[in-house]
């Protein structure tokens, strides 16, 4: 109750420094007073109100021709689209936040950018552009971070083991020789190969759908360890 009563106490200050900056025709002020406000509303847990003083600092920011202020009015949208649901429009401005933080050279925050968008991924279940961004971030990550660094190689190895999952699953199930094959070389050499060989389209699906005999029902019997006796 205590943090809503600062709040909404700074709120009233920050909409008077609002009004009077855009009478006074002070773009800049303007513009961090909204985005100030768009972090109160979202803070209180308001993210409609929010979006719309983040979409007008996003305005005067490429107006202003203000890189970094359109990147962090990117990363505040998409955080109160997420928290919306609007996760397709999340995405988006997301991905707008990864792009100018690369342009910008910011390593610090293109890292931050990427680490929010791989969440997001994760989030949808693609999580093959999870780890592709989990990696990113791992990669631009300052050196001396060392938990930040070990949380970002936790978050990829798990966001490559659900990417794995469903293929790996349907190698097992099928063991034809080709899937057996990939899956064996996969295990061996940690290359990719069963992924491509297990996805719709190909004979894996036909294996599940009953179209194809599996491998292992088709092959002659092979020698026990009784019989080598």
């Amino acid at each position: 109750a205590v943090v809503s009563t600062q709040s909404g106490h700074y709120g009233r200050d920050l909409k008077k420094a609002f009004h009077m900056a855009n009478e006074g025709g002070n773009r800049t002020e303007a513009g961090l007073a909204s985005h100030r406000l768009g972090n109160i509303y979202e803070a209180v847990g308001d993210p409609e109100v929010a979006t719309m003083y983040h979409k007008g600092f996003l305005d005067r920011c490429k107006r202003d021709k203000d890189q970094v202020g359109t990147g962090k009015a990117h990363e505040a949208l998409a955080r109160c689209q997420q928290s919306e649901g609007k996760l397709a429009e999340a995405t988006e401005n997301y991905k707008e936040f990864v792009k100018i933080s690369e342009e910008v050279g910011d390593k610090t925050v293109y890292s931050q950018a990427c680490s929010s968008l791989a969440s997001l991924y994760n989030m949808l279940g693609e999580y093959g552009s999870a780890v592709e961004y989990y990696k990113k971030a791992a990669e631009s990550m300052e050196t001396d971070d060392k938990e930040r660094l070990e949380l970002m190689n936790i978050s990829t190895a798990i966001a490559r083991t659900h990417h794995h999952l469903a293929s790996y699953a349907t190698a097992i199930l099928c063991n034809t020789a080709k899937l057996t094959a990939t899956l064996v070389e996969w295990k061996d050499y940690r290359d990719d190969g069963f992924i491509q060989a297990s996805r719709p389209g190909t004979r894996a699906e036909s294996c599940l759908s009953g179209a194809e005999t599996p491998a292992a029902a088709t092959a002659p019997p092979e020698d026990t360890c009784d019989d080598k006796k």
